[in-house]
């Protein structure tokens, strides 16, 4: 999933929005990188989590997500064989 954050972040901030989400699923492959357009900064997670739960988990730690780029999630599911 991609999120639109309300501003661009220092190191500190992205730091701590990479804890958080780690914090919820430990597992998650986070990435952030600009949104020149909107200057902004876009986080990229892949996790187990669904969009509203890592969001909750950025927002729990004073953080604001402008908006949702993309809503999937790439993260494999398990398959099950029964």
């Amino acid at each position: 999933m991609k999120l639109r954050l309300q501003n661009v972040l220092d190191r500190d901030a992205m730091r701590e929005i990479t804890a958080a989400v780690l914090r919820a699923d430990l597992g998650s492959r986070i990435n952030f990188e600009r949104d020149l357009e909107h200057d902004a900064q876009i986080v990229r997670v892949e996790n187990w989590l669904t969009v509203a739960e890592t969001i909750e988990a950025i927002t729990r730690n004073g953080y604001t997500v402008a908006a949702i780029v993309d809503a999937s999630n790439e993260m494999p599911r398990p398959v099950s064989t029964r």
